[in-house]
């Protein structure tokens, strides 16, 4: 999952963590028309490496990246999911116009007890029994 947020002109005491100003605008979960269908795999396959496009005709500004893996391989256990975050620090020149849309807190946008998401039986979703949703809401066009 990939979240961007403003931090206006200077990201020097911005932490994020109250409001909502994270908007998630990629991610990969699980995508049958990949191979591996799985993010962490597909992740993996790439040498640890992952590719993202910054929106295009984003404003000017100081932004964090958030840049997160979401380990479910104990997910079918309750609090069993992995999160595994990194921030880094961007600065978007240029003439662009497009502000970020509402997004979400972190912490608090991950519910333990999200079926769909995070307490999750992995057999079940490659076994085609049901579908899988990352969490922290729907990916926005930015």
């Amino acid at each position: 999952m990939n979240y961007l947020a403003s931090c206006g002109t200077n990201c020097t005491t911005f932490k994020g963590d109250t409001g909502t100003p994270w908007v998630k605008f990629d991610q990969m979960g699980y995508d049958t028309s990949k191979s591996p269908p799985w993010g962490s795999d597909y992740l993996a396959k790439q040498g640890a490496s992952w590719t993202v496009t910054i929106p295009a005709g984003l404003k000017p500004g100081e932004y964090l990246l958030r840049h997160e893996i979401l380990g479910l391989h104990v997910a079918g256990t309750r609090m069993g999911a992995q999160f595994y975050p990194a921030c880094v620090q961007i600065k978007v020149g240029g003439d662009g116009v497009k502000g970020l849309p509402g997004g979400v807190g972190l912490p608090g946008a991950y519910d333990p007890d999200d079926k769909e998401g995070v307490l999750v039986q992995l057999w079940q979703v490659q076994a085609g029994q049901r579908g899988y949703t990352p969490p922290g809401g729907p990916v926005k066009t930015i």
